[in-house]
C-alpha cells in the first residue's frame, strides 16, 4: 500500500458508502495463519517414532478438511475487515465482530503511539469518552505515521461530507 488510505464507493446513490482499508498488513496475518496449518499438518503426516508407522490420510483427512475450512474461513474475515463510512457514521468490521458509531457519538479519532512504540494506534473518541479501537499501522518509521494520519485525514473528509450533507 501507498502512503494514502485505500477508498472505494459501495454504490453511486447520493448517500454513498465509502469503504476504506485499515492501513496494516493484512497479508502477515493471513501469512500467519497459513504457517501455523502448515507447521501443524506437517507433524501430523510425520511417522510415528515408537512403531515408524506413518498415518494414512483416512486417518487424519476428518481433521484437516474441517480444519483448512475453518482457516480459510478466518483468512477470509480478516481480509473483509474494514471501515465503512456513510451518512448514519462509521461501521467499524472487524474479523470476528462489527461495531456502528453513529456520528452525534463520535467525538474525535484519535492516533496514539502503541504500548511499545512500534506502531500507531487509530482510535475513535465518543462522546461519552469510550474508545473504539479502528486499527493500527505497524512501523516506527514517519512514512508509518503519515499512513495513518492519510486514514484518518480521508476518514474526517468524509464525517464532513455527510454531516454537511445531513444538516443541508
Amino acid at each position: 500500500m501507498t502512503g494514502t488510505a485505500e477508498a472505494e464507493q459501495v454504490d453511486g446513490t447520493a448517500g454513498a458508502v465509502r469503504v476504506h482499508k485499515v492501513p496494516r498488513q493484512r497479508w502477515w496475518i493471513i501469512a500467519g495463519i497459513v504457517v501455523a496449518f502448515a507447521v501443524s499438518f506437517q507433524q501430523i503426516t510425520q511417522p510415528d517414532y515408537n512403531t515408524n508407522r506413518r498415518a494414512t490420510p483416512d486417518e487424519w483427512l476428518w481433521v484437516v478438511v474441517p480444519a483448512v475450512a475453518m482457516l480459510s474461513y478466518g483468512a477470509w474475515r480478516v481480509w473483509r475487515s474494514r471501515i465503512e463510512v456513510g451518512p448514519a457514521g462509521l461501521r467499524v468490521v472487524r474479523a470476528v465482530d462489527s461495531e456502528e458509531v453513529p456520528w452525534d457519538r463520535l467525538a474525535r479519532l484519535e492516533l496514539r503511539p502503541t504500548p511499545n512504540r512500534a506502531g500507531t494506534l487509530i482510535s475513535a473518541r465518543l462522546v461519552d469518552q469510550r474508545v473504539v479501537r479502528l486499527g493500527t499501522v505497524p512501523g516506527r518509521r514517519p512514512k508509518h505515521r503519515a499512513r495513518a494520519e492519510a486514514f484518518v485525514a480521508a476518514v474526517e473528509a468524509d464525517r464532513a461530507r455527510f454531516t454537511n450533507r445531513r444538516e443541508a
